[in-house]
Parts: C-alpha cells; structure tokens; sequence
C-alpha cells in the first residue's frame, strides 16, 4: 500500500508534487498519485490504494475546488488529509475546515516524510517544521523549516508518478528546474512574501550544480523532445548557465524553453542559449506602460533593456514569446493600448495576454482591496482558476481591457483597424471574444513550446475547465 496518495483535480505536470514523491521513496515510503474531480473517483481510489495519508497542494485561486472536493470525499475517508502549497502557506486559517486534517507551509519535502513517521510512531507533533496541526487548545502553527541550502543533494523528481496515466506517458516536454527562489520584488507576486516568511531561515536563492542538472537532463532523454527550463529567470547565477550551456550543447542537444527578465540578456548571453540549443525565451515585459511596469508592478525594466533583450535573442534566432498582463489597478485603456503597441514594435513572435489577478497577500492584490475595487472577503470566491479568463476587480474601463486581453493579437497583428478594435472593446464579454482568443492561445502554445498538433489538443482539452473556473 502507498504510504501516500498524492490528489491533484489539473491535469498539468506538478514538479513539487514529484519532488515531494522522490524524496518519500528515498526513505522508503511508496507513493501514488489520482488525477480527479470526483469525489466518487478519490473514495474509489483510497479504497483500493488504502494509504496512511492523502497529499494536495492548494493554490489560492484553486481552493474552493479541492476543498469542495475532499468536503464530498471525506465521510468515507479513512486516512487523514495533509495540505500545501501556497495558499496554506500564507492563510493557514484553511486549517479550520474540518476536511483537512494538516497543512505543511513552504517547501515541504523534509516535514512531509516527518509527519508520516510521526503517525506511525503516534508520536508528538510539535517539533516537525513547517507542521500545521489541530489539537485540544485549537489550531497549533510549527515554526518555519530550515532552507534546504544544497539542492544537488535531493532526489530527482518522481516522474514515473504519472505514468498511470497514458497522457503524462505522451507527453514529450519535460520540466526542469535548476535553482529555487527569486531575488526581485514583483508586486503581483508571492515571492517577497515567501523570503520573508522564511527570514532566517537560511539562503533564500539557491542554485543546483550544471553536472546535477545534466545528470537529470540524462535520465529523462529517451522520453523527452523538448526541455522546459521553469526557473522564475534562468541563469541569475551567471557562472553557472554559462557551465550549464556549454555542457548541454554537446551532452543533451535538444531544444529548450527558459524564462528570461530583460536586462540579463547581452550579446553573450543570447549566443550561448542559441549554441546551446535555445528554441524560445519567455520574457517577462508585463506592461508597455513605463509607469505601470517600473512603478505598480515594480519592475525595474527600461524600455531600452527590453528592445535590446529582443534584438540580441533575435539576432541569434531564438524565438520570444512575452509574457503581459491587463486589467491591472489603475489601468486605462490607453495604458493596456502602449502594451499592444510595443509588442508590435518588438515584431514578438508568441506575445501572450494574460487577465491580471490580485492574489491575496501580494501586495498589488492587498492594494486593490485598500482602494476598493474588490472585498476582502470576496476576494478568494472572485479568482479565477485561470490568469487567462476573467478579472475580479470591479473598476473603471475593465470590461474593456478584459476584451482586450482577448483580442490581443488581432489588435496586434492589425494596426488599421484600430478605430473597429475600439468599438468592439465597448461590448460586453461574450463567446466569439473567447472563442477568438482560445484558438489565438492554443496556436501559440503549441509552436511556442514545440509541441505536437495531439498534444497541444489533449493538453487545452484536459484542462479546458482551468479555464472556466
């Protein structure tokens, strides 16, 4: 029997989930994973697997799926229900629902393992980091783990987890992550609030080794097509992409994917990723409004540090694709206009549009709440599932930034219609609007990650209602 069964309801590749699974069966606990939305489905499972505990991560935006989930499931539950990921890490307080039995906060691969033997052992609760407990006096909350500061020394992720399912057996894109944290200040972002929930608790940035990294890279090549780089910004260790790129070139040699802020680009830098195989770099530019971008979402990125990011990527043909986001606080039309502007400027070969989400606890999504433009109560219900949907907030000109984020690229790709573009963005929302921009999304997802006409299909169906909630 698993000593745990890990419950996830997407059907997308979960890399902390397979870290979390490696390191138990490094000590000897098996594990399993159900891929459901059904409550009828996870009893089936847990009644045929019998595990000692059932494992989820919960994001913010995700809660109430899950919750509602394991409230169906959880009469005919027998093993207790254990929870992490971001949303318990920065509201504990999900502990009061009776359907979860513990949470974990932050990096969770060490007090995973420890509570298991701890119930085993039935033994005290209190000194396993990071725990989140019930007992007689109410809700009891362990200090913060220890950073992990060398990262070579944990296992590879269990990707054999998911071979249960024939999808993930198809799939031939492969995550890879070679370092954990992020140094910079996002205001949309969890990670300020990550360091400072982890304030002495050691070296927040930490960075694998090339010869770790190639290792893994080794083990997943008779199954994989395309690499998938998901640092937040790959290569802020300077030295070590520089290692890792001169060894990939000649040892791996398939094409890969990395996340890039602008102004770590130079001459050198592109060349290598092209030598090394490069295919696209992700680029944060967010908004083409300066103020916008260097003052609300604080990042500190000229104009000039993103022309010149593109044209060095492009000058050693490597494809871009820009992240952006609309809706944000504050935003007039004009704004989320600049945006399209200067992705046309930059000729970006994937721009990608997504709905800005205030996410509690950053500070942009407490600050849409100090102006009102959303309750704080309601705020958790108003996320959508997905950053490409729809906006919660409740401020001027939404409804036509929302339209706009799903016209992005005709309004993009067609400067002369302009005036037509304008009036269409007074519209309410409706379906020709999705509908133009999911076939927009899933075109460019597929050329964007180098992935096969089938799977780009099975990935947007399977998680078509991500989309929806």
């Amino acid at each position: 029997m698993p000593g745990v069964l890990f419950l996830q309801t997407d059907w997308l590749d979960h890399l902390g989930t397979l870290y979390l699974s490696a390191f138990l069966k490094t000590h000897g606990i098996d594990t399993s994973i159900v891929i459901t939305r059904s409550a009828k489905k996870l009893l089936q499972e847990a009644e045929r697997s019998n595990p000692e505990l059932i494992a989820v991560s919960i994001t913010s935006a995700g809660h109430q799926q899950i919750l509602e989930l394991l409230a169906r499931a959880r009469p005919g539950l027998r093993a207790p229900v254990v929870a992490g990921g971001a949303h318990p890490t920065f509201f504990p307080e999900v502990l009061l629902q009776p359907q979860l039995d513990f949470i974990i906060r932050g990096e969770g691969e060490e007090s995973l393992w420890m509570l298991l033997m701890a119930l085993r052992e039935k033994s005290a609760l209190g000194s396993i980091p990071a725990l989140g407990y019930k007992s007689a006096a109410g809700v009891k909350l362990n200090n913060a783990a220890r950073l992990n500061q060398e990262l070579d020394s944990l296992p590879f992720p269990d990707r054999k987890l998911y071979f249960k399912y024939g999808y993930y057996r198809r799939m031939r894109m492969q995550r890879v992550i070679t370092c954990r944290g992020c140094p910079y200040n996002c205001g949309y972002c969890f990670n300020a609030a990550l360091r400072e929930f982890y304030r002495g608790a050691g070296r927040y940035v930490r960075q694998r080794s090339a010869a770790n990294v190639i290792e893994e890279l080794k083990q997943i090549l008779p199954f994989t097509s395309t690499v998938n780089f998901v640092d937040d910004s790959f290569g802020l260790d300077r030295k070590f992409a520089e290692e890792l790129l001169e060894r990939y070139a000649v040892e791996i040699g398939l094409p890969f994917i990395v996340n890039l802020r602008p102004e770590q680009v130079d001459a050198d830098f592109a060349s290598r990723l092209a030598r090394a195989g490069c295919y696209c770099a992700q680029l944060g530019i967010e908004s083409g409004s300066d103020q916008l971008r260097e003052q609300l979402l604080g990042r500190k990125v000229s104009r000039e540090q993103i022309f010149s990011a593109v044209r060095y990527l492009r000058e050693q043909k490597v494809k871009i694709l820009s992240y952006n986001m609309l809706g944000l606080p504050g935003e007039t039309l004009e704004q989320g206009m600049e945006t399209i502007r200067l992705n046309r400027e930059l000729e970006i070969d994937f721009p990608r549009f997504s709905i800005f989400q205030p996410y509690p606890g950053t500070a942009l999504g407490e600050e849409v709440v100090r102006k009102g433009w959303v309750e704080r109560s309601e705020l958790m219900k108003s996320l959508s599932g997905s950053y490409f949907h729809k906006s919660p907030l409740q401020m001027p000109g939404i409804r036509e930034l929302s339209n706009l984020q799903k016209l992005f690229l005709p309004a993009i790709r067609c400067p002369k219609r302009e005036s037509v573009l304008r009036k269409l963005l007074k519209l309410p929302a409706n379906p020709v609007f999705e509908l133009v921009f999911l076939v927009t999304i899933a075109g460019q997802y597929r050329q964007a990650t180098n992935r096969s006409l089938r799977e780009t299909l099975a990935y947007g169906l399977r998680n078509f209602s991500l989309y929806l909630a």
